[in-house]
């Protein structure tokens, strides 16, 4: 038998942080998987970002190196995991090393790096578009350059991909690969929700998951109980990220509840570190839902949205263009709303048919499973190596 691809990885891991267990998952998948041996590199990008120049050069050479024994640098990418040079550097030391790079792109580059027009021809706009492109262009150096040079950049749907076809990146390096859905054991029993809810027999709970932003629509879904009827009740399952840029957007989300008069229908569970207690919690609940910003998340997958399919629960979302991707793929596991209004996503909630959603999640969730989707990360780096 040949010797297995030694894959290192570089990314976020043991830390609350979604693209942490995104890749968290994947070694567990590949964990049974012949032909391959991963291993975390130990320093995470969250640390690596607040390092000065100094402080990141012993870090670059500890990688150089443990990449001896390694055939690939798989590198996740997000911008805000990497604030100065430090995602070139790791590709560029990786290349002296001779080794190959594998990127996944989280986020479009299309969202994060804008182009820059002038606003005005007096001193000050001239002097802000200086500043502005001078911006622009330490973005594409630090970020895009590297892309360019990797020998594969992975990306979950069509229109990551598009950008960075734009931003320069050969159309033949880059490989979609779905973003996979957990396999969740049988969680332990929870009651939580229903208690709290004072959930009884017809009533419909509907959750939103993962950490509150305002980018999620959590405020519209508030607002979307005063068109459905009392039984109609919210949870929302996560809490504010702890380096969150709104920490005060969870007061905002208390003070419209208080200010509609919902008290007894919305119940929030705060931040939930574990695993299973999240799984456990969103099987309490009848519909997960996803009132989405269409900007931001039309340019990534939402780790968030595929533990509904994880649970096996009916999916609303609004039409962001990742979401009707999804949607096509999954033969209608994603019901659509018409467009971002609240109004329409309470009204999905009242004509939606459970039991068949229910059904098409489970397929899908089946389909794409992160033990599947392992199986084609491997068979990648093997046509890589």
């Amino acid at each position: 038998m040949s010797d297995p691809i030694r894959v290192l990885h570089f990314s976020s891991h043991d830390e609350d942080c979604g693209v942490g267990k995104y890749q968290e998952n994947y070694l567990v998948g590949m964990d049974d998987i012949e032909g391959v041996h991963n291993k975390f590199f130990e320093v995470s990008p969250y640390q690596t970002r607040v390092m000065t120049a100094d402080e990141l050069k012993p870090v670059l050479e500890q990688l150089k190196q443990e990449l001896k024994d390694y055939d690939i640098l798989h590198i996740q990418h997000e911008f805000g995991l990497y604030r100065h040079e430090e995602f070139s550097k790791l590709v560029e030391t990786a290349k002296q090393a001779h080794k190959k790079v594998v990127i996944t792109v989280h986020l479009s580059p299309g969202f994060a790096i804008k182009p820059v027009s002038r606003g005005g021809l007096g001193p000050r706009s001239l002097i802000a578009y200086a500043r502005k492109r001078r911006h622009y262009q330490n973005m594409v150096e630090n970020h895009i350059t590297p892309m360019q040079q990797a020998d594969l950049v992975i990306a979950h749907n069509d229109v990551t991909i598009q950008s960075l076809k734009e931003f320069g990146v050969d159309p033949s390096k880059i490989k979609k690969l779905v973003h996979p859905v957990f396999n969740v054991p049988e969680p332990p029993k929870s009651t939580e929700i229903h208690d709290e809810l004072h959930k009884e027999n017809g009533d419909v709970v509907f959750a939103i998951t993962g950490f509150l932003h305002r980018k999620k629509g959590i405020l519209g879904a508030v607002r979307s109980l005063k068109y459905l009827p009392d039984n109609y009740k919210l949870a929302l399952i996560g809490g504010i990220k702890s380096d969150s840029d709104e920490v005060k957007f969870q007061d905002k989300i208390t003070d419209l509840v208080d200010e509609l008069g919902l008290r007894d229908r919305v119940y929030i569970t705060g931040f939930v570190p574990d695993d299973d207690r999240l799984n456990a919690l969103m099987r309490e609940c009848d519909v997960c839902v996803y009132p989405y910003d269409g900007v931001y998340y039309s340019n990534l997958s939402s780790g968030s949205f595929n533990l509904a399919f994880a649970n096996s629960k009916p999916v609303i979302a609004y039409p962001t263009t990742t979401f009707k991707e999804v949607s096509a793929d999954s033969n209608g596991a994603v019901v659509l709303c018409d467009t971002y209004a609240y109004y329409e996503l309470a009204r999905e909630l009242k004509r939606i048919d459970i039991p068949k959603q229910i059904e098409l999640s489970k397929a899908y969730a089946q389909k794409v499973d992160w033990a599947v989707m392992s199986k084609e990360l491997v068979s990648v780096y093997k046509e890589l190596v």
